[in-house]
């Protein structure tokens, strides 16, 4: 699969009438190597969205590519730590109470944070500095900044 196709599928349709989004998901899950990523990824957002939680309306700050591909190689640390862009207390508050509450949320954010982990250290040799930047503005990773944030993955 494309890495245009593959963000639009961790993006997810908008609407019911986002027929290119559905096309997108529909390839994602059919690809063998990033299904699991793609359905890890509705399962949290889905848990997410039970504590009001959505992030379309969640405020990110913008990390530059070269700190992505930093993070993506494995570094960890201040040097990294502004990819955890998301510093909505009440965001965090909600999505840690989650994680400590429900063993089932934890573990599939723990599954799908390790999954965009292994997935943006295998894509981010490959894409150039657009690519990067809208892979990372996808709702998965706004979900995996906020999980990562309260997980402590990028102190």
């Amino acid at each position: 699969m494309d890495v245009p196709t593959l963000t639009a599928a961790l993006h997810f349709p908008s609407n019911s009438d986002d027929k290119a989004g559905f096309d997108a998901l529909r390839k994602g899950v059919a690809d063998r190597r990033y299904r699991p990523l793609i359905y890890a990824a509705q399962d949290v957002l889905t848990g997410l969205a039970k504590d009001d939680i959505y992030m379309d309306t969640l405020t990110v700050d913008r990390t530059r590519p070269e700190v992505w591909r930093k993070f993506a190689e494995g570094e960890r640390g201040p040097m990294v730590a502004s990819v955890g862009g998301i510093r909505d207390r009440q965001a965090l508050a909600l999505a840690s109470r989650a994680l400590k509450a429900d063993p089932i949320f934890r573990d599939t954010a723990h599954q799908f944070v390790q999954k965009f982990d292994a997935s943006l250290r295998d894509l981010a040799t490959t894409m150039d500095d657009a690519a990067l930047m809208k892979f990372t503005d996808t709702r998965s990773a706004r979900a995996f900044q906020l999980v990562g944030r309260v997980l402590g993955l990028f102190s």
